[in-house]
């Protein structure tokens, strides 16, 4: 069977209750899946995989962790734990040129099954899942999307979960919207992607009040993972624009 090209993909995911919640995030990434089409494999970049050094799941399940605490009953209630691809992370690693290893004491956590419950709710797509690693600069994060860029060709999608902007310590879990510097921010970050300048999100700390938007960057490094596996060529649409909580963006870009 002929290979369909298969999109970059940067997800915002957002409160984890968005995973069960009928609202306007659930139904974008509905509608994103639906708009994409089924890919013969996912390898996501997830912001929820905290690591030093970057490293790849190469096992044949992927465990579910409800890594979050306090919500009701019904989340943990939910039930997504696709297939990996061992071949295919061994070629991952294998294409990261020495730069990753594998890993196995992880699985995939909310920050990916949010997303794909929503996106492809029948589990039926293997999932190679990416570690967010903190000892790397943006720029290292840029180059693992580029090196992994080629999977495109064969049907995979590359996603990248995280979020533009998101700040736990300023949330207001009353406000529906976003603070105006939470806003500024990813208004900065969607005009620079959509114009396909991917300097600027890449040099993030010469925006200006950056500090609170990437308060701790692990939710932001996905999105540059993303931009490296995109392709000037590409055409950029954006869905669930819009932010919550106050400091929580779930902008998301997906690049075809």
């Amino acid at each position: 069977m002929e290979s369909k090209r298969m999109p970059a993909v940067f997800v915002g995911h957002g409160s984890p209750m968005d995973a069960i919640t009928n609202g306007p995030a659930r139904e974008g990434w509905r509608k994103m899946g639906q708009h994409i089409g089924k890919p013969k494999a996912i390898v996501a970049v997830s912001a929820h995989w905290i690591t030093k050094d970057l490293h790849v799941r190469t096992a044949e399940d992927n465990r579910q962790i409800y890594d979050m605490y306090g919500f009701p009953k019904e989340l943990y209630e939910v039930k997504y734990a696709p297939k990996g691809d061992p071949a295919l992370a061994e070629k991952a690693i294998s294409m990261l040129g020495g730069k990753a290893t594998a890993l196995n004491n992880w699985g995939i956590d909310h920050g990916v099954w949010s997303v794909l419950s929503n996106m492809y709710p029948d589990a039926d797509i293997p999932v190679v899942v990416v570690s967010t690693a903190m000892r790397n600069t943006p720029e290292e994060h840029m180059a693992v999307g580029k090196a992994l860029a080629p999977l495109r060709d064969e049907s995979v999608m590359i996603l990248g979960s995280g979020n533009v902007v998101h700040n736990l310590r300023l949330v207001s879990w009353e406000m529906k919207g976003g603070h105006k510097w939470a806003d500024d921010f990813d208004r900065t970050i969607r005009d620079a992607i959509v114009k396909g300048d991917f300097d600027t999100p890449l040099h993030f700390e010469s925006i200006e009040g950056w500090e609170d938007p990437v308060a701790t960057g692990e939710h932001y490094m996905p999105l540059l993972s993303v931009l490296g596996a995109a392709s000037k060529d590409d055409k950029v649409s954006v869905w669930n624009n819009f932010s919550e909580l106050g400091a929580v963006s779930m902008t998301s870009y997906v690049f075809e």
